[in-house]
């Protein structure tokens, strides 16, 4: 019983290195590391070698421990990533997902068997991504999201040994300009005619409830229900698999009322599907046609809807905690970035004031700069509130004292003003 690294000298003048595993009752095999160097550059040698040898250390690990599921291991381990990840696709039927295998294809051009995945692997598939001319950063970061949201699901089927997941970390997002509507843009979608008045009331129902096109897509009448009489939707988010209640405004009752008596037309048979919609594809059509209808100035995309519901919540006096509970965040880090939209529609509103003509004469003695008791102590008050805030948030606090948030800094009073909306 044992496990050896082998050597193999391919026609490009590199090394590769192979993993030779025997067992005296399972027999033997051979699989490739997935690691390969220059011999005649020592360093690189050297560190490939040590990686094949870590793996092969916990190959033995686990021949000592279950030889036969190692063995057992010897026949997954020359099936192909490519039709299983296609297989994960087709099931899941996101995108982003499908959109991947042209890449995987033009990264291998041939087969990937399982026995070559490994930290090494992705590693290169991760820095090819970044290559690619037709895809920005941020589709990059997603692509390499979802590959290894597959990787994961093959070890904890036993494909691979360890989770090389872990290894590889991700491609930084870059921020990017959140298009979104002021009111006054959704009244004017609201009056604009649209090729589909399903995919319309779909808009503005996510306009006013923060939902993503997937859950929009998946919402069922039985998941709206009245809580202490309230209209509630209680539903699992796609992307995250969290349970929500989701509050309904007004205006999303208003919409629904208004989906159920297009149900006769666009599902005859009856459904229990909230909204009828139809492709992806086919929903961007409609919207872009809308959009150049109502003269918006970007293009008009559903994504843009949940956009629209956190600025116009937030505008609206909302806390940035509540905001990121009503779009089901798991952290407020990520609603952060629409506060900064707000604070760049303050800016614009506070610029655009008009410029009054001092007085020269004003005697500086009517502008006094001492603080009244009461006014001290609403100081202090706000301080003990934003420290309260920053440590809640984890914020860290610069040399001048300031706490960063939202991409600015803030002292503990200012702090406690912004996020607590101006009140």
């Amino acid at each position: 019983m044992g496990v050896k690294i082998r050597e193999r000298k391919l026609a490009s003048g590199l090394v590769a290195f192979y993993i030779d595993t025997y067992h005296k009752d399972f027999g033997r095999f051979s699989q490739k590391s997935g690691y390969q160097a220059d011999p005649k550059i020592r360093k690189e040698y050297k560190e490939a070698l040590a990686v094949a040898q870590d793996k092969a250390r916990e190959i033995e690990k686990d021949l000592q421990r279950d030889p036969a599921g190692v063995f057992g291991r010897k026949a997954m381990a020359a099936e192909d990533f490519r039709d299983y990840y296609r297989q994960f696709a087709e099931r899941d039927r996101y995108s982003k997902y499908m959109n991947v295998l042209p890449l995987l294809d033009r990264f291998s051009g041939e087969v990937i068997p399982f026995s070559t995945l490994n930290a090494a692997w992705l590693e290169r598939f991760k820095k090819f991504l970044l290559t690619v001319d037709t895809i920005n950063q941020n589709t990059a970061s997603g692509y390499l999201v979802s590959v290894k949201t597959v990787l994961r699901q093959l070890y904890k089927e036993g494909f691979l040994h360890e989770d090389i997941t872990t290894k590889v970390a991700g491609i930084k997002r870059k921020d990017v300009k959140r298009n979104f509507l002021n009111i006054e843009q959704v009244k004017a979608l609201s009056q604009v005619e649209c090729d589909s008045e399903m995919i319309k009331q779909a808009f503005l129902f996510a306009c006013f409830t923060g939902l993503r096109l997937s859950d929009v897509e998946r919402l069922q009448w039985d998941q709206i229900n009245f809580i202490n009489g309230d209209p509630f939707i209680q539903f699992q988010q796609r992307k995250t698999s969290q349970y929500e209640n989701l509050p309904l405004s007004d205006q999303a009752v208003k919409t629904l009322q208004n989906v159920k008596e297009l149900h006769s037309v666009y599902s005859p048979e009856g459904s229990q599907k909230v909204f009828i919609l139809p492709s992806r594809q086919r929903i961007q059509q409609v919207l872009y046609s809308w959009g150049l209808r109502a003269r918006l100035p970007f293009r008009l995309t559903f994504h843009i809807s949940r956009h629209t519901f956190a600025t116009m919540s937030l505008a609206g006096g909302a806390d940035l905690y509540t905001v990121g509970k009503l779009l089901g965040h798991r952290e407020i880090r990520t609603t952060q970035v629409y506060a900064r939209v707000i604070d760049e529609s303050k800016l614009k509103a506070v610029q655009a004031l008009p410029v009054l003509a001092m007085d020269k004469g004003l005697p500086e003695a009517d502008v006094s700069s001492e603080v009244k008791p009461e006014q001290s102590s609403l100081v202090q008050a706000l301080k003990a509130k934003g420290e309260r805030i920053a440590k809640a948030l984890d914020l860290e606090k610069n040399e001048e004292g300031k706490y960063e948030f939202a991409g600015r800094y803030y002292s503990a009073a200012e702090l406690a003003v912004e996020v607590s909306g101006g009140e």
